[in-house]
């Protein structure tokens, strides 16, 4: 494995622009637009300012990105806290959501894929989380997320899921986490 170093990363980094440009080229693909860019930027500056907010970025040895991975803490009255709730029966929102970490985004250059980076942003962005659940959405026929997240320990807890559109259903997917000693 080629060696990475991990750093926290926020609305400020010098690395945000290379940031946005792996969000889009990682889920619209390589034609994304200007908009997209902005719209990713946008939603990292937005989610950076939630509570609990936890990020980490991956560099090379020669300082290039080559991934990253956040979330937050999820509560009540968040845009997508309100849409995974909407899709789940109330026992389940109360076992998944109250005590929750919300697993937003994970990223890796396609160059740097399967040489375990992926995990390594995985673990470390979960260590220490002081919660007791945390939850993350992925489209239903993303069976390389799907499979890798399984690997890490999560389970599928709703199937075609409408969370953003019925064109485009996803899977919700929970883990029970160990709360640190603090």
């Amino acid at each position: 494995m080629k060696m990475m170093k991990f750093y926290a990363f926020d609305q400020h980094d010098p690395d945000l622009e290379q940031i946005g440009e792996l969000y889009c080229r990682t889920f619209i693909g390589e034609n994304y637009s200007l908009k997209d860019m902005e719209n990713a930027l946008k939603n990292v500056k937005k989610h950076a300012s939630y509570k609990g907010f936890k990020c980490l970025k991956a560099k090379s040895q020669t300082g290039n990105l080559v991934g990253f991975t956040y979330g937050y803490t999820s509560l009540p009255g968040q845009f997508y806290r309100g849409k995974i709730a909407s899709q789940l029966p109330g026992r389940m929102t109360t076992e998944w959501l109250s005590d929750c970490f919300e697993f937003v985004e994970l990223a890796v250059n396609s160059s740097y894929r399967r040489l375990g980076i992926a995990s390594q942003l995985h673990d470390k962005l979960l260590e220490d989380i002081n919660h007791n659940t945390s939850v993350l959405t992925t489209s239903e026929n993303n069976y390389p997320a799907i499979h890798f997240y399984q690997k890490k320990g999560w389970q599928i807890i709703k199937n075609h899921a409408a969370v953003l559109s019925k064109d485009d259903p996803q899977v919700i997917m929970g883990k029970h986490l160990v709360k640190s000693k603090a």
